[in-house]
């Protein structure tokens, strides 16, 4: 009998044991099978991981999540039926399992940190510290020059009063006004500008807005909800992101819902043309600020049109001062006319421009009064040389760099993700019901299992791709 006991404990000893290292092995196991079901498309284009909790259906639930961990759970304790050991059907007799997920996180909560935290560790080991310091570099000298877009508006608004016609005013004065004001403001789409017609060369895709992710209802994980920001290095390895997975008007890529895809981040409207609009819109008012900048700066320039400004003062009567400034505003805009059109075909052009890299000659510039920005006679580049302005000459990916700079972090993850989702809908992979806000990258889970034998083992296990 002391021998049967002995034996018996023994055995019973054993059981617990490896009922123990089984329910550790099988809580890991069943984590890591739900977490190696990624969206593998997202991977392939995006290189992010998400597990999509639809699982291509067109039902995103984290119950969906909940009860593959307890199938792949269960599993561990029958891996097949039949089993024995001596006369025991089972020796392990696990009566019941069971899986309660406690906590998941969405991409899309805290406005898309989640999916921020993967690009930022995918690109970080793409984007050398050299290409961030000189990124750094030119926000730093764009935001000493104080370049905004709605700067140059308001320097042109600003001028308007100083032109107003009065009853007083001779036929010639008339004339001479109503042109200014027309070059002030030009009636032509600035598309039109730069050499494009609203049915050529640009793309008019589209997609349904109410479906994006800043309108739609969302789903949220069990975090909070508060919003984050951006480090500088973080924002620029975003940029880098949204500049090599999305297409562009220069670099178009295939097999995408809208062509001008970092415009639409930079805009957000859901219409390709509008996009593009807005945008070359926003980079030639900023061109015509540093134009304008450009402009001041040059002694030269401001010499020959003071000149021509106590002239016109004196048929107009308007102060020369005032004068002299608003003739300057209206060659920036025609410079900046100019260098849109060099932009939009590929080209770079100096941030801050010496006097000889001006293109638009004081010729050139009165011609605008026979035909207000019409062809814009240019002189042609001339190699910097030596001076205190900044050596930078920047493209129209550039500017799409720095406006994607300062757009909101959390507006910039949601129409990164738009993008992803209408791509992935369309791509004929199984993605159609594709939605960001039921895609996954950490869960935690309470597993627990009973047995025939009275043993009781509960537990909680936590899982992510990055933690």
């Amino acid at each position: 009998m002391l021998i049967i006991s002995l034996l018996l404990t023994m055995v019973s000893a054993a059981r617990g044991a490896a009922l123990q290292v089984l329910f550790e092995c099988a809580m890991e196991s069943a984590l890591f099978s739900v977490f190696g079901e990624y969206n593998r498309e997202l991977l392939d284009r995006y290189d992010v991981f998400f597990i999509d909790m639809s699982y291509l259906s067109n039902s995103p639930d984290s119950k969906n999540l909940e009860i593959r961990l307890n199938n792949y759970f269960d599993d561990n304790f029958h891996p097949e039926n039949g089993t024995s050991f001596l006369i025991c059907s089972d020796f392990l007799d696990v009566t019941d399992t069971n899986v309660s997920l406690t906590e998941y996180e969405l991409a899309t909560d805290r406005f898309g940190e989640p999916f921020v935290d993967q690009v930022v560790e995918y690109m970080s080991n793409l984007v050398g510290e050299k290409d961030v310091k000189e990124m750094l570099n030119l926000v730093s000298v764009w935001d000493s020059y104080n370049i905004d877009a709605d700067r140059y508006n308001k320097i042109r608004d600003n001028c308007l009063p100083n032109i107003t016609n009065n009853e007083e005013d001779t036929w010639e004065q008339t004339v001479i006004k109503d042109r200014l004001r027309m070059g002030l403001l030009p009636t032509a789409g600035v598309s039109d500008l730069v050499g494009f017609k609203a049915d050529f060369s640009i793309s008019h895709k589209s997609f349904n807005i109410s479906d994006s992710l800043l309108f739609r209802h969302k789903q949220h994980g069990n975090g909070n909800l508060n919003e984050f920001d951006f480090h500088p290095a973080q924002n620029i390895y975003f940029v880098e992101y949204i500049m090599s997975k999305f297409g562009n008007y220069l670099d178009k890529k295939d097999d995408t819902k809208l062509d001008y895809e970092a415009e639409y981040i930079i805009v957000g409207t859901n219409y390709d043309y509008n996009n593009f609009e807005q945008t070359i819109r926003t980079i030639y008012c900023i061109r015509c600020l540093e134009d304008l900048i450009a402009l001041n700066l040059a002694s030269d320039k401001v010499e020959n049109v003071r000149s021509i400004s106590s002239i016109i003062s004196a048929l107009i009567e308007v102060p020369e001062p005032i004068i002299t400034e608003l003739i300057l505003v209206l060659w920036a805009g025609l410079e900046g006319v100019a260098d849109c059109r060099r932009l939009v075909k590929g080209e770079r052009v100096p941030f801050i421009k010496e006097s000889s890299q001006i293109d638009v000659s004081i010729e050139g510039f009165f011609g605008f009064l026979a035909d207000i920005y019409g062809d814009v006679p240019q002189e042609g580049d001339v190699p910097t040389s030596g001076s205190d302005l900044p050596n930078i000459t920047l493209s129209y990916q550039d500017y799409l760099r720095i406006l994607l700079y300062f757009i909101p972090s959390s507006v910039k993850a949601y129409r990164t993700m738009d993008m992803i989702e209408q791509n992935l809908r369309i791509s004929g992979k199984g993605n159609e019901y594709f939605r960001f806000d039921a895609c996954a990258d950490k869960a935690s889970a309470v597993f627990s299992i009973e047995t025939g034998f009275d043993y009781r083992f509960t537990g909680e296990k936590k899982y992510s791709y990055f933690e």
